[in-house]
């Protein structure tokens, strides 16, 4: 990896795996200028996993339309962004559990995401449920 700084070739100091939301924190220096500066990797689930439809059409999963439906059902909070932005991490790591064969069922991700919501504020929950109904 460059530096953020200078462009200048980086070496890292310390690496840690962050099993709760399955990244790696890593902290780099820079060999030129010596700034300092912090990393995290993570799985990029756009290009690796699809989302069938139940009829049967697939399409590239979307962690921008998750973050999205959960912003949208949240925003009676006054805390809406930071609130969505952790829900769908957490909404994700609870999909990884139902990855099959590189595909999510969008029924699936509709009743986690949901159920996830409830627990955390009723009325998002009842405004998810109330776009994102279960299909029977």
């Amino acid at each position: 990896m460059v530096c953020l700084y200078c462009g200048g070739t980086t070496q890292v100091t310390n690496s840690r795996l962050q099993k709760r939301n399955n990244q790696v924190w890593r902290r780099r220096q820079c060999e030129a200028c010596g700034n300092v500066f912090t990393t995290h990797e993570s799985v990029e689930f756009e290009g690796s996993l699809v989302v069938r439809h139940s009829d049967q059409r697939l399409e590239p999963f979307s962690r921008d339309n998750l973050f999205v439906s959960i912003y949208e059902s949240c925003k009676h909070r006054t805390d809406a962004l930071s609130n969505a932005r952790s829900l769908t991490q957490t909404v994700i790591g609870l999909l990884r559990g139902h990855i099959v064969e590189g595909t999510l069922e969008r029924d699936v991700i509709a009743t986690v995401t949901g159920a996830a919501l409830a627990r955390f504020d009723t009325v998002a929950g009842t405004m998810y449920e109330a776009y994102h109904p279960k299909r029977r």
